[in-house]
């Protein structure tokens, strides 16, 4: 749909406008459109020692919180630290006050370890390859934290540095993570990519020719396959994803790989309550 939708809240009838700006491209062939209006999303619930940083989240929806046995606001939160190594640095959630203490040890491992766990899959040389990673707490309850990382990593002796994105979701109640499937589905999102409704976030509309224009050169097969394949945990311990996926105040956001040229990866939000 390339025009948002207007909810009607209660008898006051107020319309408020939801959407952004549908950006659209004729490909030489796409698959027939698919069906998403049916897709529906979870709402959000060595080295040197590592420095830490407070965080401060967006204040949750009504949706978001996660209100307590005794029905209070959850008191979980989350603060950020650093690893550092050579030229590598990481920032990286830690969380703190959460009822289960074992719990939350098992949740700031799983977490420390995905952030630098970059290092290894990529091959990252730390005396000598150039790595600078930050973190963004997009929020922090007590089901879940959602996070995401933005750098650049540039190899010795390569060309130009690379881009870096990634993002983590944590269910904090089991310390496992959360990937595409449960936001939404890989066929589906691969079948968004390539229509008409395709949304990206953060780019000019000449940025966003260009994409569209790279994207024609793409298969329904090929970005299913990229989607099923995304998020932590890896499939292995050298292999990094070519997507990650989080979601924010019911908008499902994905990356997605992108020549050099065209900043490396770009970020499609795809909100289900306007398709």
């Amino acid at each position: 749909m390339n025009t948002p939708q207007k909810v009607l809240i209660g008898a006051a009838a107020a319309a408020i406008v939801i959407g952004g700006v549908a950006i659209g491209l004729t490909l030489q062939k796409t698959p027939d459109k698919l069906d998403i209006s049916t897709i529906h999303t979870e709402a959000p619930t060595e080295t040197m020692a590592p420095t830490t940083q407070a965080v401060t989240t967006e204040a949750p929806t009504a949706a978001e919180k996660a209100p307590d046995d005794a029905g209070t606001a959850t008191s979980v939160t989350a603060t950020l630290e650093t690893y550092t190594n050579g030229k590598v640095s990481i920032q990286y959630p830690v969380v703190d006050k959460m009822d289960d203490a074992n719990m939350q040890a098992k949740v700031n491992e799983l977490l420390k370890n995905n952030a630098l766990s970059y290092i290894k899959a990529v091959g990252v040389d730390e005396s000598k390859d150039a790595l600078s990673v930050k973190c963004e707490v997009i929020s922090v309850d007590r089901k879940r934290l959602t996070a995401t990382y933005t750098g650049t990593y540039s190899a010795e002796g390569a060309a130009h540095p690379v881009n870096v994105f990634y993002a983590n979701t944590v269910n904090l109640s089991q310390a496992l993570d959360l990937g595409f499937s449960d936001f939404t589905d890989a066929y589906t999102m691969a079948g968004y990519v390539l229509s008409d409704d395709v949304e990206f976030a953060g780019l000019s509309a000449e940025e966003a020719k260009a994409v569209l224009e790279y994207r024609s050169t793409l298969t329904l097969e090929q970005l299913t396959e990229i989607f099923n394949n995304a998020d932590f945990p890896l499939a292995s311990a050298d292999k990094w994803p070519e997507s990650f996926s989080y979601e924010k105040r019911g908008t499902v956001c994905f990356s997605l790989p992108v020549p050099h040229a065209l900043g490396d990866y770009v970020i499609v939000t795809f909100d289900p309550s306007t398709k």
